[in-house]
């Protein structure tokens, strides 16, 4: 799964193959339990890499989620971060519930508000947050944010589970406290009928 966010102006190209230059994001883990990134600590630190342990909790003590960074060095703290590349594929998949539209195994949900919470850094208003939990097509899908990108987490997907869930999965589509008394819009990718009662729990 990787993760890939521009700031306002970029002329970086959307697209997996055009945007290796874009600070990004990856892992391979399938995280057992959720867990919060914080935009600016995770890019403006001094690693490119980490592990996310959860001792209680891990398959054969292995970590729940091991993370990777790519072009660090160019991280700017004053820029607003509100671009974003989502990516999660399987190569030449076996059947048609890896295929994109289909529930994946990690979900990602990005917030304005740091901590992953629904309020600005301000602590004045709610902000709502973007979900997204489908397998991809080959380069991803791209969307611009009506905010500078605070924090996200690494959730558990619904691919298990499935047949618990309502409508479809999400790409880029809005929910939270804004949208509670209105139907979720999609940013972008046609591949998205939710319900949103279905997600208010999260």
């Amino acid at each position: 799964m990787t993760l890939r966010f521009f700031p306002d102006g970029s002329e970086e190209t959307c697209g997996y193959s055009n945007t290796t230059n874009a600070l990004t994001f990856t892992t391979s883990s399938v995280p057992i339990q959720n867990h919060c990134f914080n935009f600016a600590d995770l890019f403006g630190g001094n690693t490119s890499r980490g592990l996310v342990n959860r001792t209680s909790n891990s398959r054969n003590h292995q970590p729940d989620i091991a993370w990777q960074l790519q072009n660090i060095d160019t991280f700017d703290p004053q820029a607003n971060y509100s671009g974003i590349l989502y990516r999660q594929s399987v190569y030449n998949p076996l059947d048609e519930r890896y295929e994109a539209g289909s529930y994946a195994y990690r979900r990602i949900n990005v917030y304005g508000g740091l901590n992953c919470t629904e309020l600005d850094r301000k602590g004045e208003n709610l902000l709502d947050w973007y979900g997204f939990n489908c397998w991809s097509e080959g380069e991803g899908s791209c969307g611009t944010l009506p905010y500078s990108i605070a924090s996200f987490y690494v959730m558990p997907g619904s691919f298990e589970d499935e047949g618990q869930q309502h409508g479809k999965c999400l790409v880029f589509a809005q929910l939270g406290a804004a949208t509670r008394y209105q139907l979720p819009r999609v940013v972008m990718g046609g591949l998205v009928g939710v319900l949103l009662s279905t997600w208010l729990a999260w």
